[in-house]
């Protein structure tokens, strides 16, 4: 049970609200290039360029330029950058206790992301307008578990580390916070949202 009453909530994004899977575009890029879908993806997410990228490190031009070469389909920068993005599902039920909510605390996000996989989200889901401020790496210089980016969370939020929780599918994002003083949730895919946030004493109406 907090000491002091939770007074903002800061989500993640992907595996929390929107849902993570290979798309059916994804897996034609694969099979077109002659690799196995669990080969193409881990070259993708695994290369240190893609963490950069996360960082705003490369504008996209740069970027699916770069990662077409490197995954043998020069010349589909517009199909991988499309593919890309066909990776999201949504997660109904997860909005919706967001947006309850919504209704008694400030609500905000901190996500690892891309401007490729923002300007896609935000063009095909509503419910963003309800998360102020949104923080993303890309925007910001810095990736979880880096303590920056929960430091301008905050900073952003005008929130107390000690009245906040911090929600998050990984549990290596979860550390830095925890170690802040921040309190953390940690949320695996599937898991009862409602259920897993009672123990923190917050109102869902």
């Amino acid at each position: 049970m907090p000491s002091f009453p939770i007074t903002h909530i800061f989500f993640d994004l992907g595996n929390i609200l929107v849902g993570l899977r290979s798309g059916e575009k994804l897996r034609a890029l694969a099979a077109r290039s002659g690799q196995t879908i669990e080969v193409f993806c881990e070259k993708i997410w695994s290369h240190e360029r893609a963490h950069d990228y996360e960082r705003g490190r490369h504008s996209c031009e740069e970027y699916f330029t770069q990662l077409a070469k490197d995954l043998d389909l020069s010349g589909a920068q517009g199909d991988l950058q499309e593919a890309f993005c066909d990776i999201f599902y949504p997660l109904p039920k997860r909005v919706a206790l967001a947006r309850n909510l919504a209704k008694q605390y400030p609500l905000a996000l901190i996500s690892n992301t891309c401007a490729a996989h923002i300007r896609h989200l935000e063009s095909h889901y509503d419910f963003f307008p309800i998360f102020q401020p949104r923080i993303y790496s890309h925007e910001v210089g810095a990736r979880k578990p880096h303590p920056r980016i929960y430091e301008i969370a905050l900073e952003k939020a005008g929130a107390r580390k000690e009245q906040s929780i911090f929600i998050d599918d990984l549990a290596e994002n979860l550390t830095t916070p925890s170690g802040l003083g921040w309190h953390t949730l940690h949320l695996p895919p599937g898991a009862d949202l409602e259920a897993a946030l009672r123990p923190f004493q917050i109102v869902i109406r």
